[in-house]
């Protein structure tokens, strides 16, 4: 990271991600084999800074595409990383083997967004969250069951749903197992990759003051990962504005949607939809295409939909500043920061 990033106590720290990048080649054509083009690559994460601190619900937000997913599968070593580093707790996690990792994955767990898909349709809820407890030896096996019942019940599972499949439960309870099934662990961070985008409006908001509610009473460390950026303001303490691979912008979230300083975040809280139906005069979209991720534009990478863009936003690549206390942009031209 560079020296003008802020840097925390190490004790603080439970991810600490270093130029990290995440690059998926792209399949060669009988063409570019003929016209011996070079090797090209889709550049989903593109060195990348970021810290999540211990205790703390960090935001991730972006347009579809951007990279959001990507960042948290590699962090969580789902992907074999490019280039750069990751570290849990001061472990450098980087390019261990699956042996290696196994003792450290209690510590890393994720939520996903679709909670049927991620589910054993053929397990029953206390299969689901045994078979890990059983697996990484968390309680002793007489425990198993009661840990089971705890589980659920801190998650809003009745027992009696215990016997149960996936299949028989609404969207809202299959994320609370899947929530369950993190827990079960007792890991250090959790991934909640949009973990409310497949629920029904009306069980978001419960499952959204669920996540925080444990997040408090458990000391929980989440990276959140979420295109509404009305819950991300909700749950987060801190954001981080992705655009093409790489964060545009970071600090407090309160502070970052009532006074963004990167014109792609300015935009993208506008464009956000507007709950009020007397206040729909005017729809907002953010202007142009967003670029392959294969040929990314030189310098910054937003100029070429950037209203603020100069002549040297189109050659020279700005590079994460801070511009205030806790407040970070990569923008050479950032909006009024006094």
């Amino acid at each position: 990271m560079s020296d003008n990033i802020v840097r925390l106590k190490k004790s603080s720290q439970i991810i600490e991600v270093r130029d990290l990048c995440m690059y998926f080649p792209v399949k060669r054509t009988v063409a570019d084999s003929l016209m011996r083009r070079e090797h090209r690559y889709v550049r989903a994460v593109d060195h990348v800074d970021l810290d999540v601190c211990e205790g703390e619900c960090l935001g991730l937000v972006g347009e579809s595409g951007c990279g959001k997913s990507t960042l948290a599968r590699t962090i969580i070593r789902l992907y074999e990383p490019t280039n750069g580093s990751i570290r849990l707790e001061g472990t450098d996690i980087t390019h261990m083997n699956s042996r290696e990792l196994r003792p450290l994955r209690p510590k890393m767990q994720m939520i996903f967004q679709d909670p049927y898909s991620s589910l054993n349709p053929r397990m029953s809820v206390r299969q689901i969250i045994s078979e890990l407890l059983l697996y990484h030896n968390v309680v002793p096996r007489e425990r198993v069951n009661e840990r089971v019942l705890e589980l659920m019940h801190m998650c809003g599972l009745s027992a009696d749903y215990a016997d149960r499949f996936p299949g028989e439960f609404s969207g809202g309870q299959q994320q609370r197992v899947g929530i369950a099934r993190a827990l079960a662990l007792n890991p250090r961070f959790i991934i909640a990759d949009e973990p409310v985008s497949a629920l029904d409006v009306s069980i978001q908001a419960q499952i959204i003051n669920l996540l925080g509610d444990l997040q408090r009473q458990l000391g929980l460390t989440i990276l959140f990962i979420s295109h509404d950026l009305r819950v991300v303001r909700h749950i987060t303490h801190r954001v981080a504005v992705m655009y093409l691979g790489r964060v545009m912008e970071l600090g407090p979230s309160e502070e970052v949607f009532s006074r963004p300083f990167h014109p792609y975040t300015e935009v993208l809280t506008k464009a956000a939809p507007v709950m009020d139906p007397l206040n729909r005069s005017r729809e907002y979209a953010i202007e142009g295409e967003t670029p392959s991720p294969i040929n990314i534009p030189a310098g910054c990478r937003f100029h070429p939909r950037c209203t603020r863009c100069t002549e040297r936003c189109k050659k020279e690549a700005p590079e994460l500043r801070e511009v205030s206390p806790g407040r970070f942009v990569a923008c050479h031209c950032p909006l009024k920061t006094e």
